[in-house]
C-alpha cells in the first residue's frame, strides 16, 4: 500500500466512521484503530471484515485482507 493509498483510504474509512481512525497496513491485511462504534461502523458499510476489541493494544480495531 503506497502512503497516497493509505491516506485515501484513512480519509474514506473516517468519513464511514463518522470520526477520526487511524489506518495501517500490516501483514497483508489493513487495520483501522478507533472507538467501538467507529468501529462497528466500518463492519456495517463496508460489509467485509470485521470489528474487534484488541487486548494487546486496548483498543478496538476494524480489519479487512487486502
Amino acid at each position: 500500500m503506497t502512503e497516497g493509498q493509505k491516506r485515501r483510504a484513512q480519509e474514506e474509512w473516517s468519513k464511514y466512521a463518522q470520526e477520526q481512525v487511524e489506518v495501517e497496513e500490516i501483514g497483508g491485511c489493513i487495520y483501522a484503530f478507533g472507538s467501538e462504534l467507529a468501529c462497528l461502523r466500518l463492519e456495517h458499510k463496508m460489509r467485509v471484515g470485521r470489528a474487534m476489541y484488541s487486548e494487546n493494544l486496548k483498543t478496538w480495531t476494524y480489519t479487512t485482507e487486502r
